[in-house]
């Protein structure tokens, strides 16, 4: 009984979404079967097909082993060289995800519109920068915070990435932001003040600007801040996952940076510290 209301369920969606039988039963197959580690790193090796490229890359992401020098090294390559801007963004949220705080260095150019006019690519940027802390790219975010006309989605995540650095420089960018034209930018720089400070002025430019001048000190500021933690993404499941209870989902949970916490408690992209044999495709 249970394998025929799958069934029914299956073939009714198949008709719905394109009145196709034989055909479309095969292609929802294949969304049920997981690709293999191999099949996901050929596709993201793929030198013709952009596509297939992006695909792969978020597929190794996401997955435990995706923290491989050899992926990284992939990931990398793709953020300096990869030409399609949806296969560049991909990597570069790999890399936010698996690399280290000296790859913010390398994924921080890519806030800039004059270096790509692709949101995508900006965005998982800034997206990305909030999971890896580094000083050296604070200057790069302010400026893009603080520009005057640039895209609101972007300076939104900016401004969330810029609440782990207690900086006067920092204090003063969140600032100007509160004054955006963006509810989004004015929110997420509101929240990032507060989680640098402990205070909770919200969007009250002015309530800031009075408590900070009545401080002895510019850095006395950020005794009061709280640890900083990278959000994450959660969702329901989707109707598929229901079915294919096969398909195991698991979310993330908020954590500190890569380069704010410490060594040992990393993610590792291994159990043993060793890739398996299965996941890196052989060399043609």
């Amino acid at each position: 009984m249970r394998r025929t209301a799958i069934l029914v369920v299956l073939t009714a969606i198949t008709f719905a979404v394109t009145g196709c039988v034989t055909d479309d039963f095969q292609d929802i197959g294949e969304m049920f079967t997981p690709k293999t580690p191999r099949e996901a790193a050929l596709e993201a090796l793929d030198p013709y097909n952009a596509d297939r490229r992006r695909e792969g890359v978020v597929l190794l992401a996401n997955a435990p082993f995706g923290g491989a020098e050899i992926y990284l090294e992939m990931y990398r390559d793709y953020v300096e060289n990869e030409t399609d801007p949806l296969v560049r963004a991909a990597a570069i949220t790999a890399l936010g995800r698996h690399g280290g705080p000296e790859d913010a260095i390398l994924i921080v150019p890519w806030l800039d519109s004059s270096v790509t006019e692709s949101q995508n690519v900006r965005w998982s940027a800034a997206k990305s920068l909030q999971r890896l802390h580094n000083p050296e790219v604070v200057g790069p975010m302010i400026r893009v915070l603080t520009a005057e006309d640039d895209d609101g989605e972007v300076k939104a995540a900016v401004a969330t990435a810029l609440g782990q650095y207690p900086e006067d420089n920092v204090f003063q960018a969140l600032l100007m932001a509160l004054d955006d034209r963006r509810l989004s930018v004015n929110l997420n720089a509101a929240e990032s003040l507060s989680l640098l400070t402990g205070q909770a002025w919200g969007m009250d430019r002015l309530a800031w600007i009075r408590w900070y001048d009545s401080l002895q000190k510019a850095s006395y500021a950020f005794n009061g801040g709280r640890d900083y933690l990278y959000p994450t993404y959660s969702r329901d499941k989707v109707w598929y996952e229901y079915i294919a209870f096969w398909i195991q989902k698991s979310q993330e949970e908020p954590s500190q940076p890569s380069g704010l916490r410490p060594e040992s408690q990393r993610k590792t992209w291994s159990n043993d510290g060793s890739a398996s044999e299965d996941a890196i495709p052989e060399s043609s």
